[in-house]
């Protein structure tokens, strides 16, 4: 064990093996930073090998100049002035001061200088210590780190897609916003936590857990994979993970895409889809009976063409209607208002309307449509419409039937008009009202014909 006293002989046999100004020169030479010896008028006294290096010059050059001519004058700095004739007079040892300059030959540089006068006994300056620490690339490379930080952070902030950047741990270095604002959580409550705890453990999800634990290491990757889960606050999501190990950073980037509005869309896309598909294909066969009925009823071209032309009208009314109501069902009134106006009809003046509101789907529409417009034709050619006294009235009730849907009471009289009520034959039209309502619309119907009119009744059922 070696005790103070020791230590204090030891130190003294140094100095009185080496001498006070051989060591003092030893150290000087062994500092690597840039060193100089100034007097008190700020004349070089010395230099160490390390400031000669670092500015390109020699020690024999050098000593004896006054420091602000060194270099042909580039250490005139306002700022090393300032520091020599005004902040160290005032103090024995300054430390950390900062001066920046563009010197000539080396190009700017930023220094940090250390500084220490040593005064004799009497108190007079004596010399000057002076270290140069060349910062240049260190602070440098630091503005290039912060700068390469703050890209990052920009940059993980403006994506899109959630993001969260994991610790090999699996706890939460960081999130980006657009995470915190689709899953409504907080830094606070995010940050430093393990990634299946987030939430109260809304994220502890089994395939989560495939991915990071087992898929992960293997594969350093992963791809657009699909999870769907509850979650306690926004309900239930689809999403889309991809994943990525960053070995050299001890990091784990996972992207998550919230695709949920995006398959729902594409599930009523197809939907849409095939109701497109389904009504096109009623469409044509309607196109087909109209132009077989057409052609039955007519005597040649010119009036076969006339009564298609008609109905195919008819038809594409109603299609436009349905059109400008493609999610809703459609209202029975305004399928009459639609068919009898296209038919020369005035409401209030040559018809009314007289019924509760009703509401059909698409395939009632359709075959009620084409009911009306058979009733409407007759009615402008053999009926109360063939005459500017006629008039129309239709009223329909709705019986509510528990478990069995909604019964329809619809009728349509005409008066007017003079008519003959036992004709020869029965007319086609009254062979379509009949197929209409039975088959299409799975109800029953009459046609009954007064002296003054023509009157239709007919039941049929809508489900819920």
């Amino acid at each position: 064990m070696i005790d103070g006293s020791d230590s204090a002989g030891s130190a003294g046999d140094a100095r009185q093996r080496f001498g006070l100004a051989g060591l003092a020169e030893a150290i000087v030479e062994t500092l690597d930073q840039p060193l100089l010896i100034l007097t008190s008028n700020l004349t070089i006294a010395d230099v160490n090998s390390a400031y000669c290096e670092t500015f390109g010059v020699t020690a024999e050059e050098t000593r004896g100049q006054p420091i602000y001519r060194l270099g042909n004058g580039q250490w005139d700095i306002p700022e090393l002035r300032r520091l020599l004739e005004q902040v160290l007079p005032e103090r024995t040892t300054v430390k950390g001061y900062r001066i920046e300059h563009k010197f000539p030959d080396i190009g700017r540089r930023v220094m940090i200088l250390n500084a220490r006068r040593i005064t004799d006994d009497d108190g007079r300056p004596e010399l000057i210590l002076l270290t140069v620490s060349d910062r240049t690339q260190a602070e440098q490379t630091q503005f290039e780190l912060e700068g390469h930080r703050e890209f990052l952070e920009k940059l993980i902030d403006s994506v899109r897609e959630g993001l969260l950047v994991l610790g090999w741990d699996l706890k939460v270095i960081r999130a980006n916003q657009t995470f915190y604002d689709l899953f409504q959580v907080s830094p606070a409550h995010t940050e430093g936590r393990l990634v299946y705890e987030l939430g109260n453990r809304q994220w502890d999800i089994p395939k989560l857990r495939e991915l990071l634990e087992d898929v992960l290491p293997d594969n350093n990757a992963f791809d657009d994979v699909e999870v769907e889960h509850d979650f306690e606050t926004i309900g239930r999501r689809i999403m889309l993970l991809n994943g990525r190990r960053l070995d050299h950073l001890d990091l784990i980037l996972l992207a998550i895409r919230d695709v949920t509005e995006q398959r729902r869309m594409e599930a009523q896309q197809q939907t849409l889809m095939g109701e497109l598909h389904h009504r096109v294909k009623n469409v044509l066969s309607s196109v087909n009976a109209l132009a077989n009925r057409s052609l039955h009823e007519s005597q040649s071209l010119d009036e076969f063409r006339d009564r298609f032309a008609t109905r195919l009208g008819s038809l594409s009314r109603t299609q436009d209607l349905l059109m400008r109501a493609p999610e809703h069902d459609v209202r029975m009134a305004e399928v009459l208002r639609l068919e009898l106006e296209a038919q020369g009809g005035h409401e209030g003046k040559n018809y009314q309307l007289d019924g509760p509101v009703v509401t059909l789907s698409r395939e009632t529409t359709q075959a009620f449509a084409m009911a009306i417009h058979e009733l409407a034709t007759n009615a402008v050619k053999h009926g109360a419409w063939a005459t500017p006294e006629g008039r129309l009235k239709v009223t329909w009730t709705a019986h509510r039937r528990k478990g069995n849907g909604t019964l329809i009471s619809f009728r349509w009289r005409e008066n007017g008009r003079d008519i003959d009520t036992a004709p020869a034959r029965k007319g086609y039209g009254s062979q379509v009202l009949e197929r209409v309502f039975s088959h299409s619309l799975d109800g029953t119907s009459e046609l009954t014909l007064h002296p003054d009119g023509a009157e239709f009744a007919a039941e049929f059922k809508l489900q819920d």
